[in-house]
């Protein structure tokens, strides 16, 4: 994967964009995934396209260029995702799905009980649980 990483780092569609890799383990991956929100703790890193630009002009270049690299990356995920970059948000939520993993059922009906109506709704939603 690094090898790969690296061939794609060389072809940067703005001098803005960055390829970050985040460490995870140690003490987040010894809290049990259920005991809070946040999932899929056990993965030992989180892969980061910081796509970044200025000119309009390259709007599609750059989009593209992100989701190549996305793509690209998937054979080495375990799968997930880190709301924190939602990428694009093309579908909220398998996103939100993947990023909650074996907690959204529970946080759908907890949401059913305290926002029935779904009122905190904004950026990456958990919908309340049908009835």
């Amino acid at each position: 994967m690094i090898d790969d990483l690296v061939g794609r780092a060389r072809e940067l569609p703005s001098e803005q964009c960055l390829i970050a890799i985040w460490q995870f383990g140690g003490a987040l991956a010894r809290v049990p995934e259920t005991a809070t929100a946040f999932g899929r703790r056990s993965a030992p890193f989180l892969l980061s396209y910081d796509s970044c630009w200025t000119d309009p002009n390259q709007n599609d270049h750059v989009i593209a260029w992100t989701r190549e690299q996305i793509a690209a990356a998937e054979h080495y995920s375990p799968g997930g995702s880190y709301l924190n970059f939602p990428g694009i948000g093309e579908d909220n939520e398998s996103l939100v799905r993947k990023a909650y993993g074996s907690n959204y059922e529970r946080l759908a009906q907890i949401k059913r009980i305290y926002d029935p109506r779904n009122l905190f709704r904004m950026n990456q939603n958990i919908g309340p649980a049908a009835a």
